[in-house]
């Protein structure tokens, strides 16, 4: 009898089932993940992928970012180079393996540890417009030059999607304007001054409705203000404090109402000292800040009928770097003080460099006074051979 053997059942081998993708999420949480990255890295993630590359340059991202609050201070830089009819663009990358180099000697204050490096814009300079100067706006995402510059009035609106990085055409102002000022108030942009107020009586003031991209032209101040205002061609501060624009001349301070076209008279002497002399300024949590060309770096009360200035203390070192400056930038990095210059006194660091200070502020004995205190100093480099001006605007991407 042949017996018969059985032959032990083979374990069948499991074979692991390969990971998932990452590009077989669904789009919603792929978008979300995406969201959370920090935008200066999407540049490198569009490389991976057609997919990739959509999403990242698709409007939803952005919104989704707005919605979970992943929204980002951009810091954009705008030269005037010699010769050349058109700004060039340039924005600040966060770069914290940036080889550095050595500084001789002792330095006052910390270099920035976070390595801000500048890169061109991905736009061609021939879009843009020409130097903004005063004629910038940021709404959001978004970066308005309205009108001219200095000695070149023009009627026209370019508008800068930071977002995309491109540049497209706005309605027409109905004056031709040039160095006008602008104000942001409850979504719309006012731009008065830049042309002749007894030709354009009836439209000194234009204002801009973001939301319909539609003009309405309003009044200027009428003979009964001071002739001081009526033929100011160009003030010292414009800002919005409590519904309220308030306006800054060399000598005096007005206010207009907007809800009623009313212009009023607040001080009869500006106690802003130096007041000529105010280079830049910006606003920050309803405190409004300015340096001077002595460098005095300056805030002051959003309270229009008792606006006063006082200096923001604890920054007498940095005072003496920024005496020696020539030109100012500032704006509001992210809730910090981001100061701009370049040094007058060097002309080699003038002629590609800008140095800047991002300084920490507080509020101390009951909102009486601003103390600052520089969180680090540091220049930044252009790829540039000389230029002849710049200012810094912020976005919010």
């Amino acid at each position: 009898m042949i017996s018969q053997e059985v032959e032990p059942t083979q374990k069948k081998k499991t074979i692991p089932e390969p990971p998932s993708s990452f590009s077989s999420l669904p789009h919603e949480i792929a978008e979300n993940i995406l969201a959370r990255v920090s935008r200066w890295n999407y540049p490198c993630l569009s490389l991976v992928s057609k997919s990739f590359r959509s999403l990242l340059s698709s409007k939803e991202i952005y919104k989704t970012r707005s919605q979970i609050g992943a929204k980002e201070t951009c810091v954009y830089v705008c030269l005037k180079l010699p010769n050349q009819p058109y700004a060039s663009w340039f924005s600040l990358w966060t770069n914290p393996n940036k080889k550095r180099t050595k500084r001789r000697g002792k330095t006052k204050f910390k270099r920035d540890s976070s390595g801000n490096s500048v890169v061109p814009t991905p736009f061609s300079p021939f879009h843009s417009p020409p130097f903004p100067r005063y004629t910038a706006t940021t709404v959001g995402s978004e970066i308005y030059i309205i009108g001219g510059p200095d000695g070149e009035p023009s009627a026209s609106v370019r508008i800068l999607d930071c977002r995309s990085h491109t540049w497209r055409d706005g309605p027409n102002m109905t004056v031709a304007r040039d160095d006008a000022y602008t104000a942001l108030l409850d979504g719309k942009i006012y731009v008065m001054g830049g042309c002749d107020i007894d030709s354009y009586s009836t439209n000194w003031i234009e204002v801009f409705d973001v939301r319909t991209q539609s003009w309405t032209a309003l009044p200027g101040p009428g003979p009964d203000v001071d002739d001081e205002l009526r033929h100011a061609y160009y003030f010292i501060i414009v800002n919005v404090c409590e519904g309220k624009i308030h306006v800054a001349t060399i000598g005096k301070d007005y206010s207009y109402e907007s809800k009623d076209g009313t212009w009023k008279l607040v001080r009869e002497k500006s106690n802003l000292f130096f007041s000529n002399s105010v280079e830049a300024w910006c606003e920050m949590e309803n405190v409004l800040y300015c340096c001077t060309d002595l460098g005095y770096l300056m805030w002051s009360t959003t309270e229009i009928e008792c606006q006063e200035w006082r200096e923001i203390k604890g920054l007498d070192e940095l005072r003496e770097d920024l005496k020696i400056g020539k030109e100012f930038g500032m704006v509001n990095y992210g809730g910090k003080l981001l100061v701009m210059w370049y040094p007058y006194s060097d002309l080699c660091m003038r002629r590609n460099k800008i140095w800047y200070a991002k300084i920490c502020l507080e509020s101390r004995c009951n909102g009486r006074e601003v103390w600052g205190k520089v969180e680090c100093l540091d220049m930044l480099t252009f790829p540039v051979e000389t230029y002849k001006s710049f200012c810094c605007l912020t976005a919010s991407v």
